[in-house]
């Protein structure tokens, strides 16, 4: 490994958020299958492993879809990285889902680039004890057909957490084409005046603040995006627990359920917890989907 990869992963882990300091150029596949023959869920022995298999096991049931393997790397990536190195060998061809810490993803993703795969998705996912907005997600994806963070927000505005969920899409459309927006019952949405690929989606709360909460202050000027170009997801199951919600929103981008495509090259949906709201468990996980 050389210093400035290594200088990298140190600054990645001391950091706590894998995507603060951008994502890997090589990662990122440009047109993959929209539903894999294949499919393996591993779980890295973080807490949310549980609840994220919970959410994977109800997006394939939705599908239909049968031909998932799950593996589970007890004590974590240090410990199983002898198998991780196995799987990533012999499992080619098929689509990978994965859930790690923050520690575990960086040596992930090193795994990754020396193995050649491709990422479709890169998501840090943050319970915090944020009264505000205490559920935060932000995605690094491939691009919109691939979409994870519409189905994730669907879900949420059916509960009453207060949340931040971000997406930028690596290969955002080149070719200008009729808007499309995402919308669902309570959100008002909006695009950029200065640049018309950044769209924000915000709840209870005003455009200011939901502005301030996801850190667009810096882009000036706004306007309504018009309702005939929004769209609702089609979201079958929804369920109380975010870990869960997660999972069912990445495996169900996994598998290539289609989603709301925004005509934009970044998008943030946001939203308040009201006063008096429950607490969670605070929790931090990395997820990822790629293939092999």
């Amino acid at each position: 490994m050389n210093v400035d990869r290594r200088s990298l992963m140190k600054g990645l882990l001391a950091g706590g958020a894998l995507l603060a300091m951008g994502t890997p150029p090589w990662a990122f596949a440009e047109s993959p299958v929209r539903r894999p023959s294949r499919c393996l869920l591993v779980l890295g022995g973080t807490g949310a492993d549980g609840a994220f298999a919970s959410g994977t096991g109800a997006a394939c049931a939705g599908q239909t879809y049968d031909a998932l393997r799950i593996v589970k790397l007890k004590g974590g990536l240090f410990t199983g990285m002898d198998r991780m190195l196995t799987l990533l060998d012999q499992a080619r061809g098929a689509r990978m889902i994965a859930v790690m810490d923050d520690a575990g993803a960086v040596i992930f993703l090193e795994l990754a680039r020396t193995a050649g795969v491709r990422l479709l998705s890169m998501g840090t996912h943050v319970c915090s004890a944020d009264s505000a907005c205490p559920l935060r997600h932000a995605w690094a994806t491939t691009s919109p057909a691939h979409g994870v963070a519409g189905i994730l927000a669907s879900q949420l505005a059916a509960g009453q957490d207060g949340f931040s969920v971000t997406e930028d899409f690596l290969h955002a459309p080149i070719e200008p084409g009729p808007l499309s927006g995402w919308s669902a019952p309570g959100f008002s949405s909006y695009l950029s005046a200065e640049s018309a690929s950044v769209h924000l989606h915000g709840s209870g709360l005003s455009l200011a603040e939901g502005r301030r909460l996801i850190g667009l202050t810096a882009i000036e000027g706004w306007r309504p995006i018009p309702l005939k170009a929004c769209r609702r997801e089609t979201v079958k199951r929804q369920s109380g627990d975010w870990i869960e919600s997660v999972g069912y929103a990445v495996t169900a981008s996994a598998l290539g359920v289609d989603s709301v495509r925004e005509s934009c090259a970044s998008r943030a949906f946001v939203r308040r917890s009201p006063i008096g709201a429950r607490t969670h468990p605070q929790e931090r996980f990395v997820s990822f989907v790629m293939d092999l």
